[in-house]
């Protein structure tokens, strides 16, 4: 009987054993499986963490996939030069959703100038002066790319408030405009809704085509200023007096306004030409052309007609106006006395004109220097150094 006792015990403290071996053993495993667990959600979220990254970018580049061939196409399209910096502007909003944008153009002593932007004060447009040698925008300036804030402090940028900062932005990216090897202009970032780290790509084709816009702008219209302009005396000309009289004339017929022009011709150009020299009567022009200039409103436009014709028109001068105006700078021109080359003493020129008003005198570009023209020819008929303002009854055939 003892020895069943005993042997009874024995089975009972194995028994136990066996047990607490068992639930230590469990409790380890679960120890495990808790730590994999834990390890297997640190995993999933760091997944789901670089999933999400990997869709953002994947939308982000699919969204610029979508807003750059609409903006190549905006920016190929013809602006005026002072038209593109409200393009780019308006561009990089759009294309970085940024809460402000501040396009700073360089002047001709190296500060730089806030024209445009959106998402700032009115106040800094064409009031707002930039030093080139500040903080970000110094960076800017110096390498020509883009600087984002971020990189612009690891690097030990100053700590200073910059003439922005100071104005009430913070910048969180600067992008030059290098047009041949120049930065002619800055756009300011600040408050972008996304990472402009990633965007640089994008930030760095935006900066190349409204360079190219600029560029492409500038060679036009150079262009077009060398193609309506007189090389000698740097007056416009004939083909710009016609282009400018069709806008004119539109003004004149939706205000009721009238509108006339002023034929000027140099008397005895010949003679001049022919005792003094061909560069004497180069000088001559270029006074008359000078002379025409200074004694004209803004408004008027000044043209070298042709020869030794000048033309002035004269935008809301009635038929009185414009022969005063004219006989005006006659008699001034009379009284002036210039120096030639190769001539001691100064020499003295007279001019005659013919007037004709719109709409009384003709309704058309050509109708109108015809009759200015023949008052200019009964001028110098009549002894020259005089206006003549003829109607057009005047011209009927006897």
């Amino acid at each position: 009987m003892p020895d069943l006792l005993v042997g009874a015990m024995i089975c009972a403290v194995a028994l136990g054993l066996g047990f607490l071996a068992g639930s230590a053993f469990r409790a380890a495993e679960l120890r495990k499986t808790g730590k994999a667990l834990e390890e297997l959600k640190i995993t999933n979220r760091d997944l789901s963490r670089w999933l999400q990254e990997y869709k953002d970018i994947h939308a982000r580049d699919s969204e610029i996939a979508i807003l750059f061939p609409s903006i190549i196409r905006r920016l190929a399209e013809r602006h005026p030069t002072d038209a593109l910096p409200r393009v780019a502007v308006r561009l990089t909003k759009e294309l970085f959703k940024t809460a402000q944008v501040a396009l700073a153009v360089t002047k001709t002593d190296g500060s730089l100038l806030v024209t445009e932007g959106v998402g700032i004060p009115l106040a800094w447009k064409g009031t707002l002066t930039l030093s080139p040698r500040d903080g970000m925008i110094g960076d800017a300036l110096r390498e020509k790319h883009l600087v984002l804030r971020e990189e612009h402090v690891a690097r030990g940028g100053r700590p200073e408030l910059s003439d922005l900062e100071r104005a009430g932005m913070v910048p969180d990216a600067v992008i030059p405009i290098v047009v041949e090897e120049s930065v002619v202009a800055i756009l300011a970032v600040a408050g972008s809704a996304g990472r402009m780290d990633r965007d640089r790509p994008y930030a760095s084709m935006l900066a190349d085509l409204v360079a190219n816009a600029f560029q492409i702008s500038l060679a036009i219209e150079a262009l077009e200023r060398r193609a309506m302009t007189d090389p000698l005396t740097g007056l416009y000309n004939r083909a710009y007096l016609a282009d400018r009289f069709l806008v004119e004339l539109r003004r004149a017929r939706n205000y009721g306004f009238p509108m006339s022009v002023a034929l000027f011709d140099i008397d005895r150009f010949k003679m001049v030409n022919d005792r003094y020299g061909h560069p004497a009567g180069d000088a001559v022009l270029r006074k008359l052309a000078s002379f025409l200039r200074e004694r004209t409103r803004s408004t008027d436009a000044v043209v070298r007609y042709g020869g030794e014709e000048f033309a002035v028109l004269m935008a809301t001068a009635d038929s009185d106006v414009a022969f005063q105006q004219a006989d005006r700078i006659r008699e001034e021109f009379e009284k002036t006395a210039f120096a030639v080359p190769g001539q001691a003493d100064p020499i003295r020129v007279t001019i005659s004109g013919g007037v004709a008003t719109y709409p009384q005198d003709g309704q058309t570009f050509t109708e109108l220097i015809a009759v200015a023209d023949a008052g200019l020819y009964h001028a110098k008929e009549n002894g020259r150094n005089r206006v003549s303002a003829l109607r057009p009854v005047d011209l009927l055939p006897e």
